[in-house]
């Protein structure tokens, strides 16, 4: 008989509230281990009676016989393996492959053989019987240079040509991967270096009720779910530069009440250094086809980083409920605008960024009444940021998604515990920081993603030069997603809240670039972030006197502008500003002052 997962009312209550202790994460669990386990079949299904994977390896069959053993002598072995993050990207990329499902990463995926790819599935056993301790041999894939064992570690061949590997273990306990010539002993502790083998690492927060150590893993081909790569191994002095950030990190995260410290640490299985682009955001990413995976960049500050472990927990938490219980129907045909996000985001990653938020923003909201020296002021500006961005995208949530009966108990749990926060007092500067922020953002992402009809512009544009008053009525607009410029100002007021004499040397020096900027930051931003109100707004005016179309400089001239029909235009509509902006311009004249056709707009009947 077929069972079905059912989640308690006490742990959905935690959850919706936005906490989840180990009880609730347990259940959660259970439900992934169930899903993987029914992946793992189809693969073995769909693999065996695939057309396209002639290869050098046995058949699926004998990988899924060796797990079948493995699980009937160590059932936690194998369901520790399957809740592996990096197991559950395999099963998903792979699966995708097999049934003829383009992915976003094109012709990289194609680099990798079929067979090869869906031979991770042998690595997947060897790593479940050698968790189990039985004796074995199987033939496995070679990749990258040499053999991984997920959740172990990786063994390197180097020099080696051959495209499969055997590994081997006996009842006297020797354990050997042989690849032609070459053979690999593998230590009787697989925890610990040894010649060839690179095993996975650990991060340990150390704490005397809450411990958490995930995995640092820098070698599994599927660590990063975003795009497969080889094994990066980080040096002795930068992993021990990531334990000493993890530990710090940790300690802000276990000290506080607002979050469930267990529950977090139980969310994270697997970290994974990467180098993106940061844009307007500490880089962080999770994804629900690997549970309990944290994409990071190397982190800036240890609250920083206490953050974004909260808030991938959320998304680690929220996706593996969403995989037993239904909150929305639908929820993917339609775009919104989202306040923590440059791109405009479907309900259900709405949805999402609200749940990771209201996590950050209990931290925050926990961590600011900690901290009596000079990071209080930046605490309180992500506090007052965060509950500002998560109170948006609740009404969003409420105004246009289709909420099953669960889901509205769901929102109404997250609104219980948001609504103290947006009346708790924050001191005046760090909270007009926040405002601007989250007024700067909603500027731009108008400016870049809503297309005004041409043909009102048109008449706008005809009204201008013939001297008349701005018509009446303003031209429709449309969602039209498209690229964004992102702008330096967040990052320049959270450099001024941490550390006011590298904000004051920044300024000196434009050049030095203390944040991940490809360009010096521009002038006019900085004296904005520096409260120079009037030299910044002569700054966004001779940016725009230069570069008409520079849109981060048109949000730039509505923060800046005093009162008046001219800011009050930018603020209400900046791309009808912007498109009738655009029809007056000619090659040789490069358009009306911007100031004056927003004068001219805003005094519209």
């Amino acid at each position: 008989m077929s069972r079905h997962h059912r989640l308690s009312t006490v742990c959905f209550k935690e959850l919706a509230h936005g906490g989840g202790g180990v009880s609730a994460i347990a259940e959660l669990r259970a439900g992934q281990r169930s899903r993987l386990m029914l992946l793992l079949r189809a693969l073995t299904d769909l693999a065996s009676s695939h057309p396209r994977i002639p290869g050098p390896l046995p058949a699926p069959r004998a990988a899924w016989e060796l797990l079948i053993e493995a699980e009937r002598r160590s059932p936690p072995s194998v369901a520790h393996l399957l809740l592996h993050p990096q197991v559950g990207a395999w099963l998903s990329r792979c699966l995708r492959r097999l049934r003829g499902v383009a992915e976003e990463a094109g012709a990289e995926a194609d680099e990798v053989p079929l067979w090869l790819e869906t031979g991770y599935l042998h690595s997947v056993a060897a790593s479940a019987a050698l968790l189990a301790g039985i004796d074995f041999r199987i033939v496995v894939g070679v990749r990258d240079g040499g053999v991984m064992l997920p959740a172990l570690g990786f063994v390197a061949l180097a020099g080696c040509d051959s495209p499969v590997a055997e590994i081997v273990a006996d009842g006297s306990g020797g354990r050997a991967l042989r690849a032609g010539p070459h053979t690999v002993p593998l230590p009787s502790d697989l925890t610990r270096d040894a010649k060839g083998w690179h095993p996975l690492r650990r991060l340990h927060g150390r704490h005397p009720v809450h411990p958490c150590s995930p995995y640092l893993d820098d070698v599994d081909p599927y660590r990063d779910f975003l795009r497969p790569a080889g094994p990066a191994r980080l040096s002795e002095p930068e992993a021990r530069g990531w334990q000493e950030d993890f530990d710090s990190a940790w300690a802000l995260v276990a000290g506080q009440s607002n979050v469930d410290p267990a529950g977090v640490a139980d969310c994270l299985i697997s970290v994974v250094p990467v180098r993106y682009p940061a844009r307007t955001e500490p880089f962080s990413a999770s994804s629900p086809e690997a549970y309990g995976c944290v994409l990071l960049n190397p982190p800036t500050d240890s609250a920083t980083l206490a953050a974004s472990l909260i808030h991938e927990a959320q998304h680690v938490k929220l996706g593996a409920l969403l995989d037993l219980v239904p909150l929305m129907h639908g929820g993917m045909e339609e775009i919104h605008y989202a306040p923590w996000r440059v791109d405009p985001r479907p309900l259900r990653g709405l949805l999402h960024g609200v749940y990771a938020f209201l996590g950050v923003t209990a931290f925050w909201q926990a961590h600011r009444h900690a901290v009596l020296d000079e990071t209080a002021p930046s605490a309180d500006f992500e506090f007052a940021l965060r509950r500002a961005q998560t109170s948006h995208g609740l009404r969003t949530l409420r105004t246009h998604a289709e909420l099953t009966a669960l889901g509205d108990r769901f929102l109404r749990g997250i609104e219980d515990r948001l609504a103290a926060w947006l009346t708790e007092p924050v001191p005046e500067v760090p909270l007009r920081a926040a405002e601007d922020l989250n007024l700067d953002h909603r500027l731009l992402y108008r400016l870049h993603h809503l297309s005004v009809d041409p043909g009102r512009t048109g008449q706008w544009a005809q009204a201008w030069r013939l001297g008349r008053s701005a018509p009446d009525t303003l031209p429709t607009t449309v969602l039209c997603a498209s690229r964004t410029v992102v702008s330096a100002r967040p990052a320049l007021i959270r450099l001024r809240l941490r550390d006011p004499d590298g904000f004051a040397l920044l300024q000196e020096k434009p050049e030095e670039r203390p944040f991940d900027s490809a360009d010096a930051p521009p002038r006019a931003d900085l004296d904005w972030a520096a409260g120079d109100t009037a030299a910044a707004l002569r700054g966004y005016r001779d940016r725009l006197a230069e570069r008409p179309d520079d849109l981060s400089a048109w949000s730039g001239l509505a923060l800046t502008l005093p009162a008046g029909p001219a800011k009050e235009a930018l603020l209400d509509c900046p791309e009808v500003v912007l498109a009738v902006h655009r029809a007056l311009r000619a090659p040789v004249y490069g358009g009306p002052d911007p100031v004056a056709l927003a004068h001219w707009i805003g005094t519209r009947r």
